[in-house]
């Protein structure tokens, strides 16, 4: 069984990543960065979270770029990491975590996104599964508002939270 260390090296950045997209995928991640490029995306204090993150963070991502729920989360993801030098991503694929997480992990199956979130010695310290929480919560009412990327702060704020409980700022 591979390390989460030895996972993230073999792991692929977002634009590799991205590029294993069809057409249509690829366009919709298009139009989540475009979402994320609005001023308005992120409230103030979202942005102040990610300034503040002190510690160096590894986001080991499982996700396929079919998967609309990779499109979003991932996405949002990456446009942490290009604001947060202190936050890297690799993206593995569901089959190498079926391999090497779901049984060390826990889980039944691999609902992607999985993303763990390593600290700078590669220690797990939080997990993301599939949706934010705010989007699991009301998943009938909100699903529509979700495909179309209106939900990209709460999936920030998830991993913030997730972030903050590891340096005991929570």
């Amino acid at each position: 069984m591979a390390s989460y260390q030895e996972l993230f090296a073999i792991g692929e950045g977002f634009d590799a990543f991205v590029a294993h997209g069809l057409p249509a995928e690829i366009a919709a991640v298009g139009t989540i960065r475009d979402k994320l490029g609005q001023p308005a995306a992120m409230g103030t204090e979202t942005l102040q979270r990610l300034a503040a993150v002190q510690g160096r963070y590894h986001l080991l991502v499982v996700g396929e770029m079919w998967c609309p729920d990779c499109q979003i989360n991932v996405t949002v993801l990456d446009w942490m990491q290009r604001r947060q030098p202190l936050l890297q991503l690799a993206v593995i694929s569901k089959g190498r975590a079926e391999d090497d997480l779901q049984e060390r992990l826990g889980l039944d199956s691999i609902a992607i996104p999985v993303v763990l979130v390593l600290d700078a010695d590669f220690h797990l310290v939080g997990r993301f599964i599939e949706r934010p929480q705010a989007v699991i919560a009301g998943w009938d009412a909100v699903k529509p508002d979700y495909r179309a990327g209106l939900y990209l702060e709460e999936t920030a704020r998830d991993f913030l939270d997730l972030i903050e409980a590891a340096e005991g700022r929570a």
